[in-house]
C-alpha cells in the first residue's frame, strides 16, 4: 500500500511538472470596469500634487526612464524627504501627503521605482508586469539618481520607503554611501509574507517555476490588475479609510497606462532572495544612521514581527512605531494615523540632528 502511494504521489509530481513545463503566458487584455465602477472613480477625490511640484525623468545606466518630481521648495527648506513608493503604487497617490509635509518646512522628492507609477515599464506588450534581472537594480537606481540631486551640501536628506519601496531603500542605505542622515521606513517588507506558504516554500515554488523557463509568468494565482474593492464606502484590512483605501484603483482606472498586475514567478523569487540578503543582522548593522519604522497593528503583506526583531535587535539607533488599529495601508488611513506619520518625520530630523 505505502509502495502504491509512493508511486502515485511521485506521477502525480511528474504530471505536475509537466502541466508547468507548458503553462502558456496568457496575452495582455486591460481590464475593463463597469459603469457602476465608473461612477465611483469619476465622483472620488485625489488630491494634487502640491502647486510648485515639477514632474521630471531621469535615464539609468541601463537606458531605463524613471519618473521622479520634486517641490519647489529646494533651496529654502529645513531638509529633503526622498519618497518611494511600495509594490505597484504611484507617486500621484500622494499629493496629499507632499503637500502636508511641504507645509511642515520639507522640500519633496519623489521617485517611481522602474516598472511602476510614471517610470518605463519592461515590455510594452506586457505593461502590467514587474521583472528585474536582479534585485539590487533597484538599489542601484536609487544611488545613480540620488548622486545627481545636487542638494545643498548642508542639507539633511531622510530616504523613505513603504512596503516594496522600505525593502529597496533599506537595501540601498546598506550598499551604497548614500548622502542621507536618516530613513523612515513605512511597514518595510523586510520579510515578506507569504501565506499559505512558508517563505521557504513560496520562494522554492518561483525558482523551480523559473527554472522551467516561466519567469515571466504570473505567480499561480496572480493577474493583471482588477480593483481591491468594488464598493468606496466601505474599509478592509489594509485600511479603514474609504476615502484614501482606493486611491491606487482611482489612479489606475483613471490612467491605465500607470496599472501594475501580481507578482511574476521572476520578480518574486528575486524578491525573496533580497529579503534573505538585507534580513539579518550583517547587513542591517551597516545602518549607521537613525531610523524610524512604522508598523501596523495588523499587517498581512509583511511579517512585522521580523521588523520588530530588526529594530530591537540589529539596528543600532532605531524607532518603532505601532499604530495601533491599522493594516499595511498605512498612508491611505484616517487623518490621526497620518498626523502622527508626519509627527514622526519631525522627530527623526531632530534624531538625525543630534
Amino acid at each position: 500500500m505505502l509502495k502504491k502511494f509512493g508511486i502515485s504521489l511521485v506521477a502525480l509530481s511528474f504530471i505536475g511538472l509537466l502541466a508547468l513545463y507548458f503553462w502558456p503566458e496568457k496575452s495582455y487584455s486591460a481590464y475593463a470596469v463597469n459603469a457602476e465602477y465608473q461612477k465611483q472613480v469619476d465622483a472620488y477625490f485625489v488630491p494634487e500634487m502640491p502647486p510648485d511640484w515639477t514632474w521630471k525623468t531621469y535615464e539609468t545606466a541601463d537606458g531605463t526612464r524613471l519618473r521622479w518630481g520634486e517641490s519647489g521648495n529646494r533651496n529654502a527648506a529645513k531638509a529633503s524627504i526622498i519618497w518611494v513608493p511600495g509594490y505597484t503604487a504611484t507617486l500621484d497617490m500622494y499629493g496629499e501627503h507632499f503637500d502636508l509635509l511641504a507645509r511642515r518646512g520639507f522640500h519633496l522628492i519623489g521617485l517611481d521605482l522602474r516598472g511602476q507609477g510614471g517610470s518605463q515599464r519592461h515590455r510594452d506588450n506586457f505593461p502590467e508586469k514587474l521583472w528585474v534581472e536582479d534585485f539590487g537594480v533597484y538599489a542601484a537606481d536609487i544611488a545613480e539618481w540620488m548622486a545627481e540631486l545636487d542638494l545643498p551640501s548642508d542639507r539633511k536628506v531622510l530616504l523613505s520607503g513603504s512596503s516594496f519601496g522600505g525593502h529597496v531603500v533599506t537595501r540601498a542605505a546598506g550598499e551604497y554611501d548614500l548622502s542621507i542622515a536618516g530613513l523612515y521606513l513605512i511597514a518595510p517588507a523586510f520579510k515578506p509574507a507569504s501565506a499559505p506558504y512558508s517563505f521557504d516554500e513560496a520562494k522554492r515554488l518561483m525558482s523551480v517555476s523559473r527554472a522551467f523557463g516561466k519567469s515571466e509568468n504570473y505567480v499561480f494565482g496572480q493577474k493583471d490588475w482588477e480593483p481591491d474593492g468594488l464598493d468606496f464606502t466601505k474599509g478592509s484590512t489594509c485600511s479603514s479609510y474609504p476615502k484614501r483605501l482606493y486611491l491606487r484603483d482611482v489612479i489606475f482606472t483613471r490612467q491605465p497606462e500607470q496599472r501594475v498586475g501580481g507578482v511574476t514567478n521572476q520578480w518574486g523569487a528575486e524578491f525573496f532572495e533580497s529579503s534573505e540578503h538585507i534580513n539579518n543582522e550583517a547587513f542591517l548593522s551597516k545602518l549607521d544612521m537613525p531610523v524610524t519604522i512604522i508598523s501596523a497593528s495588523f499587517d498581512d503583506f509583511v511579517i512585522t514581527s521580523e521588523n520588530s526583531k530588526a529594530c530591537a535587535n540589529y539596528i543600532d539607533d532605531c524607532r518603532e512605531v505601532l499604530i495601533p488599529e491599522t493594516g499595511h495601508c498605512l498612508p491611505q488611513e484616517n487623518d490621526a494615523v497620518i498626523g502622527q506619520m508626519m509627527d514622526e518625520f519631525d522627530l527623526l530630523l531632530k534624531r538625525a540632528q543630534r
